[in-house]
């Protein structure tokens, strides 16, 4: 439906609805969300629907057009191509649009920087670090590692730290910083992000605070007394809202108190 919607509201009627281009100007959205958008082959991840035909190439002006924002994440599955050529055609592809590619979000079915095993720690990192290399290509100036997953009683704060100070210590010279979501595996828990966050004790190495992910119970001061713990540390955040009642308003929480505590944060 979200393609529907946008062909009924493009950026015109946003700017009649009294949006200002400042404002705009500091949004953007990721391809992610138009994933049953790309070709079907993405049902490997998991993404339902019959395909379409966007690609990285025509996002940008998709997404210019209708939206009028001009920041794009984008996604490693979405990459019809991984070579650097591919890359540097995404980015010309943004620039055409008068936008950017901001961020790479980086999902591999076996990359895990927590993994006991240095071998295939090691293989990761060479995995992650070729991505880097696409993200400079792009444009990017940051990608989203993830921490890896395994036993609860296996997180092992100083090893993962290890392979993100290796991550940065490659990114930094290329001007791509690494970020860390609360996600998945050892990830989805908040206070080992911000443990790892503080323990790579490195300004290249910061966090996306997701609003929809980890804690999904609880009531709403139970989400924002747990996402603030990021806020320090922030240096993107992935707005989800799903659920809306017939006034547009999100019906699962509130965003307004969580965009103030942000901001208190970043002043």
């Amino acid at each position: 439906t979200t393609t529907a919607a946008l062909a009924a509201a493009p950026f015109t009627s946003l700017l009649a609805q009294g949006i200002p281009p400042a404002v705009l100007r500091r949004i953007g959205i990721t391809t992610v969300c138009f994933r049953e958008n790309f070709p079907a082959s993405l049902k490997l991840y998991g993404v339902k629907g019959k395909g379409g035909d966007m690609t990285l190439l025509t996002a940008p002006k998709f997404i210019a057009d209708n939206l009028g924002l001009h920041n794009v994440e984008v996604w490693n599955a979405q990459f019809s191509e991984t070579t650097l050529d591919y890359c540097k055609k995404v980015k010309a592809a943004a620039d055409a649009a008068g936008s950017k590619i901001i961020n790479i979000q980086i999902d591999l079915p076996n990359d895990n920087l927590s993994d006991p095993d240095p071998a295939k720690r090691a293989d990761t990192l060479k995995t992650l670090k070729e991505w880097i290399d696409r993200a400079q290509a792009v444009g990017a100036t940051s990608v989203r590692a993830n921490t890896g997953a395994g036993p609860a009683n296996g997180w092992d704060v100083k090893r993962t730290a290890e392979g993100f100070r290796q991550l940065s210590a490659y990114g930094k010279p290329k001007g791509v910083m690494i970020l860390i979501e609360n996600h998945i595996g050892y990830s989805a828990d908040i206070d080992k992000v911000v443990q790892l966050v503080k323990e790579v004790n490195d300004p290249n190495v910061r966090c996306i605070c997701d609003w929809g992910n980890s804690p999904a119970n609880g009531t709403l001061q139970d989400k924002i007394n747990a996402l603030s713990k990021m806020f320090p540390y922030t240096h993107l955040c992935s707005a989800k809202k799903l659920d809306f009642d017939d006034s547009n308003k999100h019906s699962s929480y509130d965003i307004v108190p969580i965009v103030k505590e942000i901001g208190r944060a970043h002043v």
